[in-house]
């Protein structure tokens, strides 16, 4: 299980996706945020890659669940990792495994774990500054959210441009 501690914060600003959008006044600021979380919930989802930094909380039953466990979203910072056993006992027998394609859990000291106790681990995840090709498909698929916002109009609707998901394919645990 996956749980967001803090909010994540919005790391672009209305005027700039105004600006994006062709968007001369305030007037659509809010259909405009609206569709900038939709598009960053949907790319964060598939990729599970956070474009918004903030705390997680994982929890893990057993010591198998948690040795070799994958972190589930990224990109991690190393530092903010803390794993916690059901007492509130912060534990040191692990490290953090980068040979694997993610950040992975390895437990180097067993005895320092129950086979059967639930486990927590908090860790900062997401990006400081997105990378500037994962802002351009987050923009576009905003655009695409604002533009389509309704399932029915007299206007055509259009698909998502592939150019999104080829660019977010490039990152983590992408299902394009």
């Amino acid at each position: 299980m996956i749980e967001y501690i803090s909010k994540p914060e919005m790391p672009i600003s209305v005027s700039a996706l105004r600006d994006h959008c062709r968007v001369y006044d305030s007037s659509y600021d809010t259909q405009l945020t609206r569709a900038w979380y939709a598009a960053a919930s949907d790319i964060e989802k598939r990729s599970g890659v956070l474009l918004r930094s903030c705390q997680v909380r994982e929890s893990r039953k057993g010591l198998s669940g948690l040795a070799g466990h994958c972190l589930e979203v990224g990109p991690v910072t190393p530092s903010t990792i803390i794993i916690k056993d059901e007492d509130g006992v912060e534990l040191t027998g692990w490290e953090l495994d980068y040979n694997l394609q993610d950040a992975t859990i390895c437990v180097t000291d067993r005895s320092e774990f129950k086979r059967d106790a639930v486990y927590t681990i908090d860790y900062s995840a997401g990006f400081a500054q997105i990378p500037m090709d994962l802002m351009v498909a987050a923009l576009e698929l905003t655009a695409h959210h604002f533009e389509n916002r309704e399932a029915t109009t007299d206007r055509p609707l259009y698909a998502v441009p592939s150019s999104v998901w080829s660019i977010v394919a490039n990152y983590g645990k992408a299902k394009v």
